[in-house]
């Protein structure tokens, strides 16, 4: 654990022992109850869809057996497998510069007067333009292939992770950033020991929201503007009236999503997404 005294941003002894507990220590029932909110759940939505889909034919409403051999089936196709690499890595490049992107544009909106004076209302305007329109403008201008998603990823989820970035550096004190700079800290340490910490939790943040986003809109993008990927398949699945393949191909997606979130992205984020004394307003405080 890294010593108070060598840190921008301090903490009072008792603070540490006290949040500890709240954060690393909790109570085996609440998992207990959680795990079996969502076994109820999902009993429920499955003993619905079989009852529901005795009184349809498979090609209007599959049964969730039968979307279960589907899904077996297509797990033996390596066409399947290069389907699903093409979208994770559309995906994950519009995810990556999303972040990069919408990171950097919410420091400096956050760090300068100047950025969100002029950046705010295009960040704004931008998060009211649907995804939709953004897919069928790339397709005019690009073509089918790769660049529509990764870029509709890229223009709907930068604005997003930007306010949330911004958010997070306006949490920060401005005596704590001006007395680093009376202390002469150079710009890697003050990154490293005051904006990291900060904007660990806005950083997490921005990125369960960037995911869900990019997982959703590449699915979409390729649905609409794509020759190959889990989108352009289910696309084929329902023209087809193949409607078992259709929600085989939806099990994979929200279950590549739920894995992504839940199984990554959430611990990550109990592991390393540090918290710090705030005062009233939500700032983060130095010890006086």
């Amino acid at each position: 654990m890294r010593n108070p005294k060598s840190s921008l941003i301090t903490t009072k002894p008792g603070q540490v022992t006290n949040s500890l507990p709240r954060r690393m220590m909790k109570p085996h029932a609440s998992a207990w109850g959680t795990a079996l909110a969502w076994i109820l759940s999902i009993g429920a939505v499955l003993l619905l869809w079989q009852m529901v889909a005795g009184f349809y034919p498979v090609a209007i409403l599959p049964s969730p057996s039968e979307t279960l051999e589907a899904l077996r089936w297509l797990t033996t196709r390596s066409s399947f497998y290069e389907h699903l690499r093409l979208t994770a890595m559309r995906g994950a490049t519009g995810f990556i510069l999303a972040m990069s992107l919408g990171s950097t544009i919410g420091f400096l909106m956050g760090r300068y007067q100047l950025a969100a004076w002029l950046l705010n209302p295009l960040v704004a305007i931008s998060t009211m333009v649907p995804p939709i329109f953004w897919v069928a403008v790339m397709i005019i201008w690009m073509g089918l292939g790769s660049g529509p998603p990764v870029l509709v990823v890229v223009i709907t989820a930068t604005p997003l992770v930007a306010v949330n970035i911004a958010q997070g550096m306006h949490s920060i004190q401005p005596r704590l950033v001006e007395m680093s700079q009376i202390f002469q800290v150079n710009r890697m340490t003050r990154l490293r020991e005051l904006y990291l910490p900060a904007l660990s939790g806005h950083l997490f943040a921005a990125a369960l929201i960037a995911v869900r986003f990019a997982w959703r809109t590449v699915i979409m993008a390729e649905f609409i503007g794509s020759t190959n990927g889990l989108g352009n398949r289910l696309a084929w699945a329902r023209q087809n009236l193949e409607m078992n393949l259709a929600f085989a191909y939806l099990l994979v997606i929200v279950g590549l999503g739920m894995t992504l979130e839940y199984g990554i992205l959430r611990p990550a984020k109990r592991r390393w997404g540090w918290e710090y004394d705030k005062d009233e307003s939500g700032r983060i405080k130095a010890e006086t």
